[in-house]
């Protein structure tokens, strides 16, 4: 979100954020209810009260009240949380339109698959109407918008509009972590990146790698489920243990950008994906994607063929994998065309000047309807 808001900023725009100081099972030291800059966008950041889990923050919704009405749109971010549904009440108590981005978490299969009950409960008393009453939804891609419909809510308007990337520098990275240098040297590999999770479908690309003669796999991203064991455990059972390398720590820069440079291709075969911004990461790196058309970004990928889409399943990922390993000129031409269309098409520049002309019409059209 910070690298929509700079952009738009670095545009003319003034922009405002609104969050919360949660941090993971912690909280950011940062001061509290005070607007601090950070790079041209004013961010003030409030304390969760009571029901932190979906930060409630009675703080924040004394600033929404006092402030809602002095902003042209209010653009709010997710879906079962608290801020959102506070911000869709105030604004239209205000007569603010608002656009909504629920980041690819109304998905029917994601909802049966964890908290199936409370999600279900939460989406009848409030998120269809917050959905209903939005001057617009933003979406990352078709596939979103496809798994939107099947709840068969009251739509407002739909933008599709995808996420953008900061611009790879390419150079060598220096002061790298020691895992990182040690799963690097081990010869070329397919690379995993993002949170090991169930969704992320790895499973399934280990058994693709165990397909695929010669090929490594590391897997880097946090393990919040304690899902790495599991897959260690498989991997091991497949024969291909000391083919597959698991990272299960955040992984920063300049660890991010030295795997993205070292590996031969980036494996995105989640079986849902709303867009997936690692597979532009991978591209702005000059990195061919493997990427499953489960996935919003795999529309991206097939129309720059700056890779090859698969379905989420271990025999056509191994197919897409041999492709990538088969042929080096190949892959170096997928990667080469995937930068140049990441520059031009999802610079935040771009983006974020496509999001401007979006809140452009979304005004207008308020106007029309006669919304302040």
């Amino acid at each position: 979100m910070h690298g929509l808001a700079k952009a738009q900023a670095a545009l003319g725009h003034a922009v405002e954020v609104y969050t919360t100081n949660v941090d993971g099972p912690g909280v950011t030291p940062t001061p509290l209810g005070a607007r601090v800059e950070l790079d041209g966008v004013g961010v003030t950041y409030f304390a969760t009260g009571l029901g932190r889990r979906i930060y409630r923050s009675p703080a924040m919704g004394v600033a929404l009240r006092r402030h809602a009405a002095d902003f042209h749109i209010l653009h709010l971010h997710s879906v079962y949380l608290w801020p959102p549904l506070a911000a869709a009440r105030i604004a239209r108590r205000h007569g603010a339109p608002y656009v909504l981005s629920p980041h690819g978490m109304l998905v029917a299969s994601l909802v049966r698959a964890k908290s199936a009950l409370i999600k279900s409960a939460w989406i009848a008393l409030f998120e269809r109407r917050t959905i209903r009453e939005a001057a617009a939804l933003h979406l990352a891609s078709w596939r979103e918008a496809d798994d939107l419909r099947a709840f068969r809510f009251d739509l407002p308007p739909l933008a599709v509009i995808g996420h953008g990337v900061e611009a790879a520098t390419l150079r060598p990275e220096q002061n790298i972590g020691g895992d990182i240098v040690a799963a690097i040297a081990g010869g070329p590999f397919v690379l995993a990146f993002g949170r090991i999770d169930w969704k992320k479908n790895l499973a399934a690309l280990i058994v693709a790698v165990a397909r695929t003669p010669d090929l490594r796999c590391v897997i880097a991203g946090n393990d919040e489920d304690g899902r790495a064991a599991e897959l260690a455990r498989l991997a091991a059972r497949l024969g291909v243990g000391a083919r597959v390398t698991i990272i299960a720590r955040q992984i920063g820069e300049p660890d991010r950008s030295a795997l993205y440079r070292a590996c031969l291709c980036l494996a995105l075969v989640s079986l849902n994906e709303n867009f997936g911004n690692v597979a532009l990461e991978a591209m702005s790196h000059g990195r061919p994607v493997v990427v499953s058309h489960t996935a919003g970004v795999a529309e991206a990928v097939a129309g720059e063929r700056a890779g090859v889409v698969v379905a989420p399943e271990a025999r056509s990922i191994a197919r897409g994998l041999a492709i990538i390993a088969a042929d080096a000129c190949a892959a170096e031409e997928m990667g080469a065309r995937g930068r140049v269309a990441v520059e031009k098409r999802w610079s935040w520049t771009a983006v974020a000047a496509e999001m401007v002309a979006h809140y452009e019409d979304v005004l207008k059209q308020s106007s029309m309807r006669g919304v302040p």
